[in-house]
Protein backbone atom coordinates (compact mmCIF):
# COMPACT_ATOMS: atom_id res chain seq x y z
CA UNK A 1 0.00 0.00 0.00
CA UNK A 2 2.46 2.56 1.03
CA UNK A 3 5.53 4.12 -1.17
CA UNK A 4 8.85 2.48 0.01
CA UNK A 5 9.43 6.21 1.26
CA UNK A 6 6.71 6.26 3.90
CA UNK A 7 6.83 2.42 5.33
CA UNK A 8 8.60 3.39 8.29
CA UNK A 9 7.14 7.20 8.89
CA UNK A 10 6.73 10.64 6.32
CA UNK A 11 9.73 11.66 4.78
CA UNK A 12 11.15 14.40 7.10
CA UNK A 13 11.30 16.96 3.75
CA UNK A 14 8.19 16.20 2.72
CA UNK A 15 6.69 16.83 6.55
CA UNK A 16 8.42 20.09 6.13
CA UNK A 17 5.90 21.17 3.16
CA UNK A 18 3.34 19.63 4.81
CA UNK A 19 3.76 21.95 7.82
CA UNK A 20 3.93 24.56 5.24
CA UNK A 21 0.32 23.40 3.20
CA UNK A 22 -1.01 23.23 7.23
CA UNK A 23 -0.06 27.02 7.26
CA UNK A 24 -1.02 28.62 3.94
CA UNK A 25 -4.53 26.51 4.88
CA UNK A 26 -5.12 28.28 8.36
CA UNK A 27 -5.29 24.33 9.61
CA UNK A 28 -4.05 24.44 13.34
CA UNK A 29 -3.00 20.74 13.61
CA UNK A 30 -3.27 16.77 12.24
CA UNK A 31 -2.17 13.51 13.36
CA UNK A 32 -1.38 10.74 10.45
CA UNK A 33 -1.26 7.62 11.68
CA UNK A 34 -0.92 4.19 9.54
CA UNK A 35 -1.09 0.50 10.05
CA UNK A 36 1.18 -2.32 8.87
CA UNK A 37 -0.30 -5.86 8.53
CA UNK A 38 -2.31 -5.20 11.09
CA UNK A 39 -0.58 -3.60 13.61
CA UNK A 40 0.29 -0.03 14.54
CA UNK A 41 3.88 1.03 12.50
CA UNK A 42 3.81 4.79 13.48
CA UNK A 43 1.68 8.06 14.13
CA UNK A 44 3.23 11.55 13.26
CA UNK A 45 1.11 14.42 15.20
CA UNK A 46 1.20 17.93 13.79
CA UNK A 47 0.48 21.66 14.61
CA UNK A 48 -1.09 22.30 17.92
CA UNK A 49 -4.90 21.39 19.48
CA UNK A 50 -6.05 24.94 19.17
CA UNK A 51 -5.25 27.95 17.65
CA UNK A 52 -5.56 29.78 20.65
CA UNK A 53 -2.93 27.27 22.54
CA UNK A 54 0.31 25.77 22.27
CA UNK A 55 -0.26 22.39 22.97
CA UNK A 56 1.08 20.24 20.37
CA UNK A 57 -1.40 17.56 19.25
CA UNK A 58 0.19 13.67 20.66
CA UNK A 59 -0.76 10.65 19.25
CA UNK A 60 -2.97 10.34 22.45
CA UNK A 61 -4.91 13.93 21.39
CA UNK A 62 -8.43 13.01 21.31
CA UNK A 63 -10.67 14.10 17.78
CA UNK A 64 -14.21 13.70 16.71
CA UNK A 65 -13.72 10.92 14.62
CA UNK A 66 -17.04 12.16 12.93
CA UNK A 67 -18.36 9.53 10.17
CA UNK A 68 -15.53 7.26 10.90
CA UNK A 69 -17.82 5.77 14.02
CA UNK A 70 -19.87 4.27 11.32
CA UNK A 71 -17.21 1.74 10.79
CA UNK A 72 -17.43 1.14 14.58
CA UNK A 73 -21.44 0.83 14.60
CA UNK A 74 -20.57 -1.70 11.55
CA UNK A 75 -17.88 -3.73 13.54
CA UNK A 76 -20.78 -3.78 16.53
CA UNK A 77 -23.18 -4.80 13.91
CA UNK A 78 -20.82 -8.29 12.60
CA UNK A 79 -20.41 -9.13 16.11
CA UNK A 80 -23.86 -9.56 17.00
CA UNK A 81 -24.18 -11.00 13.94
CA UNK A 82 -21.62 -13.76 14.67
CA UNK A 83 -23.34 -14.30 17.75
CA UNK A 84 -27.04 -14.95 15.83
CA UNK A 85 -28.35 -12.10 17.58
CA UNK A 86 -28.33 -9.93 14.08
CA UNK A 87 -29.50 -11.05 10.88
CA UNK A 88 -28.17 -8.51 7.83
CA UNK A 89 -31.25 -9.30 5.52
CA UNK A 90 -34.23 -9.08 8.00
CA UNK A 91 -35.78 -5.91 8.23
CA UNK A 92 -35.45 -2.98 10.35
CA UNK A 93 -38.94 -2.83 11.50
CA UNK A 94 -38.37 -6.91 12.70
CA UNK A 95 -36.85 -5.59 15.34
CA UNK A 96 -37.81 -2.13 15.47
CA UNK A 97 -41.36 -1.00 14.55
CA UNK A 98 -41.11 2.69 14.17
CA UNK A 99 -41.33 3.16 10.49
CA UNK A 100 -44.48 4.16 8.98
CA UNK A 101 -43.83 4.36 4.85
CA UNK A 102 -44.51 0.71 3.34
CA UNK A 103 -41.02 1.12 1.15
CA UNK A 104 -39.19 1.83 4.33
CA UNK A 105 -40.48 -0.97 6.27
CA UNK A 106 -39.26 -3.31 3.78
CA UNK A 107 -35.37 -1.70 3.81
CA UNK A 108 -32.84 -4.12 5.78
CA UNK A 109 -29.66 -4.27 7.81
CA UNK A 110 -27.76 -4.95 5.02
CA UNK A 111 -29.02 -2.07 2.97
CA UNK A 112 -28.45 0.14 5.74
CA UNK A 113 -24.72 -0.96 6.09
CA UNK A 114 -24.33 -0.25 2.65
CA UNK A 115 -25.84 3.18 2.41
CA UNK A 116 -28.46 1.34 -0.08
CA UNK A 117 -31.62 2.06 1.95
CA UNK A 118 -32.30 5.05 0.12
CA UNK A 119 -33.06 7.07 3.08
CA UNK A 120 -31.65 10.54 3.44
CA UNK A 121 -28.14 11.62 5.16
CA UNK A 122 -30.72 13.38 7.66
CA UNK A 123 -34.02 14.76 8.11
CA UNK A 124 -34.41 18.18 9.50
CA UNK A 125 -37.27 19.78 10.68
CA UNK A 126 -37.85 23.97 11.99
CA UNK A 127 -39.02 24.52 15.56
CA UNK A 128 -42.15 23.53 16.50
CA UNK A 129 -42.85 21.67 13.73
CA UNK A 130 -43.50 17.99 13.31
CA UNK A 131 -40.39 15.67 12.22
CA UNK A 132 -40.86 14.11 9.09
CA UNK A 133 -41.42 10.48 8.66
CA UNK A 134 -38.21 8.91 7.55
CA UNK A 135 -38.64 7.23 4.29
CA UNK A 136 -36.41 6.02 1.11
CA UNK A 137 -36.12 8.31 -1.81
CA UNK A 138 -36.40 4.98 -4.07
CA UNK A 139 -36.51 1.03 -3.89
CA UNK A 140 -34.13 0.01 -1.23
CA UNK A 141 -31.04 -2.45 -2.69
CA UNK A 142 -31.25 -0.30 -5.89
CA UNK A 143 -28.82 2.27 -5.76
CA UNK A 144 -26.32 4.20 -3.60
CA UNK A 145 -27.54 6.98 -1.20
CA UNK A 146 -25.32 8.11 1.53
CA UNK A 147 -27.63 7.39 4.73
CA UNK A 148 -26.45 8.84 8.76
CA UNK A 149 -30.28 8.55 9.19
CA UNK A 150 -29.90 4.72 8.48
CA UNK A 151 -27.03 3.95 10.67
CA UNK A 152 -28.60 5.84 13.72
CA UNK A 153 -31.64 3.73 13.33
CA UNK A 154 -29.03 0.60 13.02
CA UNK A 155 -28.22 1.53 16.66
CA UNK A 156 -31.52 1.22 17.83
CA UNK A 157 -31.78 -2.06 16.86
CA UNK A 158 -28.32 -2.85 18.19
CA UNK A 159 -29.71 -1.82 21.33
CA UNK A 160 -33.16 -3.69 21.07
CA UNK A 161 -31.03 -6.96 19.94
CA UNK A 162 -28.02 -6.70 22.65
CA UNK A 163 -30.31 -5.51 25.57
CA UNK A 164 -27.73 -2.74 26.25
CA UNK A 165 -26.95 0.87 25.53
CA UNK A 166 -25.43 1.82 22.58
CA UNK A 167 -22.53 3.50 24.53
CA UNK A 168 -21.92 -0.30 26.47
CA UNK A 169 -22.21 -2.21 23.14
CA UNK A 170 -19.38 0.38 22.00
CA UNK A 171 -17.46 -0.49 24.47
CA UNK A 172 -18.16 -4.69 24.92
CA UNK A 173 -17.49 -5.06 21.47
CA UNK A 174 -15.10 -2.55 20.15
CA UNK A 175 -13.52 -0.57 22.93
CA UNK A 176 -12.50 -2.87 25.32
CA UNK A 177 -11.56 -6.04 23.25
CA UNK A 178 -9.03 -3.73 21.62
CA UNK A 179 -7.74 -1.73 24.32
CA UNK A 180 -9.16 1.19 23.18
CA UNK A 181 -9.16 2.95 26.31
CA UNK A 182 -9.51 6.53 25.47
CA UNK A 183 -13.00 6.69 23.26
CA UNK A 184 -16.11 6.83 23.86
CA UNK A 185 -19.79 8.34 22.49
CA UNK A 186 -20.04 10.92 24.47
CA UNK A 187 -17.30 13.27 24.68
CA UNK A 188 -16.35 13.68 28.12
CA UNK A 189 -15.30 17.19 29.39
CA UNK A 190 -13.11 15.69 32.25
CA UNK A 191 -10.84 14.90 28.81
CA UNK A 192 -10.85 18.67 27.94
CA UNK A 193 -6.83 18.78 28.10
CA UNK A 194 -6.09 16.79 25.56
CA UNK A 195 -9.27 17.31 23.16
CA UNK A 196 -8.44 19.02 20.08
CA UNK A 197 -10.71 21.94 19.31
CA UNK A 198 -13.03 22.49 15.82
CA UNK A 199 -11.85 25.20 13.81
CA UNK A 200 -13.38 26.96 10.89
CA UNK A 201 -11.84 27.26 7.08
CA UNK A 202 -10.01 30.37 8.27
CA UNK A 203 -8.56 28.95 11.78
CA UNK A 204 -11.07 30.60 13.66
CA UNK A 205 -12.07 28.94 16.76
CA UNK A 206 -15.52 26.92 16.46
CA UNK A 207 -17.41 27.16 19.77
CA UNK A 208 -20.02 25.48 21.22
CA UNK A 209 -19.61 21.68 20.22
CA UNK A 210 -19.22 20.76 23.80
CA UNK A 211 -22.92 21.96 24.79
CA UNK A 212 -24.46 18.48 23.46
CA UNK A 213 -22.18 16.02 25.61
CA UNK A 214 -22.21 18.41 28.55
CA UNK A 215 -25.94 18.99 28.44
CA UNK A 216 -26.69 14.81 27.92
CA UNK A 217 -24.32 13.83 30.95
CA UNK A 218 -26.09 16.44 33.25
CA UNK A 219 -29.21 14.98 32.38
CA UNK A 220 -27.88 11.54 33.01
CA UNK A 221 -26.45 12.22 36.04
CA UNK A 222 -29.75 14.39 37.29
CA UNK A 223 -31.20 10.95 35.99
CA UNK A 224 -29.26 8.53 38.19
CA UNK A 225 -27.74 6.63 34.82
CA UNK A 226 -24.48 6.25 33.45
CA UNK A 227 -24.18 7.57 30.01
CA UNK A 228 -23.24 4.38 28.77
CA UNK A 229 -26.52 2.69 29.63
CA UNK A 230 -28.51 5.30 27.73
CA UNK A 231 -30.82 3.78 25.38
CA UNK A 232 -32.71 5.67 23.27
CA UNK A 233 -36.07 6.32 25.28
CA UNK A 234 -33.54 7.70 27.28
CA UNK A 235 -31.54 9.94 24.69
CA UNK A 236 -34.99 11.13 23.18
CA UNK A 237 -36.23 12.55 26.76
CA UNK A 238 -32.97 14.60 27.25
CA UNK A 239 -33.97 16.20 23.84
CA UNK A 240 -37.78 16.76 24.48
CA UNK A 241 -36.49 17.85 27.58
CA UNK A 242 -34.16 20.22 26.58
CA UNK A 243 -37.05 21.55 24.47
CA UNK A 244 -35.45 20.73 21.46
CA UNK A 245 -36.64 17.85 18.31
CA UNK A 246 -35.65 14.27 18.51
CA UNK A 247 -34.21 14.41 15.49
CA UNK A 248 -31.11 11.87 15.07
CA UNK A 249 -28.58 14.24 13.78
CA UNK A 250 -28.69 15.89 16.90
CA UNK A 251 -29.09 13.10 18.92
CA UNK A 252 -26.31 11.55 21.37
CA UNK A 253 -24.89 8.86 21.18
CA UNK A 254 -24.79 8.73 17.49
CA UNK A 255 -23.69 5.92 15.68
CA UNK A 256 -23.14 7.60 12.64
CA UNK A 257 -21.11 10.82 13.93
CA UNK A 258 -20.43 10.92 17.87
CA UNK A 259 -17.34 8.87 18.42
CA UNK A 260 -14.47 10.52 19.73
CA UNK A 261 -11.24 8.65 19.55
CA UNK A 262 -7.44 8.98 19.52
CA UNK A 263 -4.68 8.07 17.04
CA UNK A 264 -3.75 5.25 19.18
CA UNK A 265 -6.83 4.09 19.29
CA UNK A 266 -8.21 4.41 15.79
CA UNK A 267 -4.75 2.57 14.78
CA UNK A 268 -6.00 -0.34 16.76
CA UNK A 269 -9.57 -0.60 15.65
CA UNK A 270 -8.46 -0.06 11.73
CA UNK A 271 -5.87 -2.70 12.65
CA UNK A 272 -8.73 -5.14 13.94
CA UNK A 273 -11.61 -4.16 11.67
CA UNK A 274 -9.75 -5.20 8.17
CA UNK A 275 -9.73 -8.97 9.53
CA UNK A 276 -13.64 -8.96 9.49
CA UNK A 277 -14.75 -11.73 6.64
CA UNK A 278 -15.98 -9.94 3.43
CA UNK A 279 -15.57 -6.24 3.60
CA UNK A 280 -13.83 -5.90 0.40
CA UNK A 281 -17.44 -7.28 -1.54
CA UNK A 282 -19.47 -4.59 -2.81
CA UNK A 283 -23.00 -4.74 -2.28
CA UNK A 284 -24.37 -1.54 -4.13
CA UNK A 285 -21.98 -0.12 -7.19
CA UNK A 286 -21.49 3.87 -7.14
CA UNK A 287 -19.71 4.05 -10.12
CA UNK A 288 -16.87 2.07 -12.38
CA UNK A 289 -14.25 2.04 -8.84
CA UNK A 290 -16.13 2.49 -6.16
CA UNK A 291 -19.06 0.81 -4.46
CA UNK A 292 -20.16 0.36 -0.56
CA UNK A 293 -20.09 -3.23 1.03
CA UNK A 294 -21.16 -3.82 4.55
CA UNK A 295 -20.23 -1.09 6.88
CA UNK A 296 -16.98 0.64 4.36
CA UNK A 297 -16.86 2.15 1.29
CA UNK A 298 -14.73 -0.47 -1.45
CA UNK A 299 -12.30 1.45 -3.84
CA UNK A 300 -11.13 -1.06 -6.58
CA UNK A 301 -8.19 0.92 -8.48
CA UNK A 302 -4.54 0.23 -9.75
CA UNK A 303 -5.08 -3.55 -9.11
CA UNK A 304 -5.55 -3.08 -5.38
CA UNK A 305 -8.94 -2.76 -3.31
CA UNK A 306 -9.16 -0.33 -0.96
CA UNK A 307 -11.91 0.18 2.14
CA UNK A 308 -12.38 3.72 2.75
CA UNK A 309 -14.44 6.17 4.85
CA UNK A 310 -14.35 10.21 5.04
CA UNK A 311 -15.23 12.12 8.49
CA UNK A 312 -17.06 15.42 8.43
CA UNK A 313 -18.47 17.07 11.43
CA UNK A 314 -18.23 21.10 11.72
CA UNK A 315 -14.35 21.75 12.24
CA UNK A 316 -12.89 18.25 12.01
CA UNK A 317 -12.26 16.58 8.35
CA UNK A 318 -10.57 13.19 8.58
CA UNK A 319 -9.81 9.89 6.34
CA UNK A 320 -9.29 6.09 6.09
CA UNK A 321 -8.38 4.42 3.45
CA UNK A 322 -6.88 0.31 4.39
CA UNK A 323 -6.12 -2.52 2.27
CA UNK A 324 -7.41 -5.40 3.52
CA UNK A 325 -4.65 -7.92 1.96
CA UNK A 326 -1.75 -7.09 3.20
CA UNK A 327 -3.28 -5.58 6.24
CA UNK A 328 -2.12 -2.13 5.71
CA UNK A 329 -4.02 1.26 6.78
CA UNK A 330 -3.48 5.14 6.55
CA UNK A 331 -5.75 7.79 8.24
CA UNK A 332 -5.84 11.10 8.96
CA UNK A 333 -7.22 13.45 12.02
CA UNK A 334 -7.55 16.73 11.33
CA UNK A 335 -9.30 19.68 13.68
CA UNK A 336 -9.85 22.52 10.78
CA UNK A 337 -12.85 22.62 8.20
CA UNK A 338 -10.10 23.12 5.49
CA UNK A 339 -8.49 19.26 6.60
CA UNK A 340 -9.65 17.66 3.20
CA UNK A 341 -6.97 19.70 1.14
CA UNK A 342 -4.52 18.21 3.92
CA UNK A 343 -5.97 14.83 4.19
CA UNK A 344 -6.24 14.40 0.14
CA UNK A 345 -2.13 15.49 -0.03
CA UNK A 346 -1.67 12.78 2.84
CA UNK A 347 -2.97 9.77 1.24
CA UNK A 348 -2.22 10.49 -2.39
CA UNK A 349 1.49 10.79 -1.54
CA UNK A 350 2.05 8.17 0.61
CA UNK A 351 0.43 5.60 -1.80
CA UNK A 352 1.57 6.73 -4.63
CA UNK A 353 -1.20 7.52 -6.57
CA UNK A 354 -4.66 9.02 -6.79
CA UNK A 355 -7.38 7.86 -5.75
CA UNK A 356 -11.20 7.85 -7.18
CA UNK A 357 -12.46 7.73 -3.25
CA UNK A 358 -11.14 11.00 -2.66
CA UNK A 359 -13.23 12.14 -5.54
CA UNK A 360 -16.00 11.96 -3.90
CA UNK A 361 -15.65 13.54 -0.48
Amino acid sequence: MFISAWRSSPPKPYLGELTDMMKAASLPGMVIGAVRAHKTAWITPLGVRSADSPDTVTASTLFQAASLTKQVTAHAAHALRAQGKLDFDRTLVSYVDDLANDMARTVTVRQVLSHSSGFPNWRYADRGQPVPDLKPAFAPGSKFQYSGEGYFYLQRVLEEVSGLGFGQIARKFVFEPLGMSSSTLVWDPNTADRTAGAHTRGGEARTGRDKAPRSLRDWAGRSGKAVEDLKYADYSSWRRESGEAVLPDSMLPNGAASMVTSAEDYARFVAAAMKTPGLEKPEVKMNEWLGWGLGWGIEQYTGHTYLWQWGDNPGFKNFVLAEPATGDAIFVFTNGDSGAKLYDRVVTHATGHDHPALMRV
